[in-house]
């Protein structure tokens, strides 16, 4: 399974920050600096959870079952707010 950026959003690099509007909601969103990485990789193409977990732990010192954990929850909250889709 992949996960890839829906084409609902638009997402912006300002001062640093990445911001991100659901156009058919109307609702802008921010990321934590993990979750900007995530994104980062997200817009270079379809990822899995193994490709984004291996890109954070060479970025980060993490534990592999929690970056995996993490990475699975912030997923779940970008598909729920149709961010993300999933490529099955």
């Amino acid at each position: 399974m992949k996960y890839q950026l829906s084409s609902e959003q638009i997402a912006s690099k300002v001062a640093g920050e990445t911001v991100i509007l659901n156009h058919n909601k109307g609702a802008y969103y921010g990321l934590d600096e993990v979750g900007v990485f995530i994104w980062d990789e997200l817009e270079k193409g379809p990822q899995t959870i193994d490709n984004l977990r291996d890109a954070v732990m060479e970025e980060y010192n993490i534990d592999k079952e929690t970056c995996k954990t993490d990475i699975e929850l912030l997923l779940k909250d970008l598909v729920s707010e149709k961010l993300v889709e999933v490529l099955k």
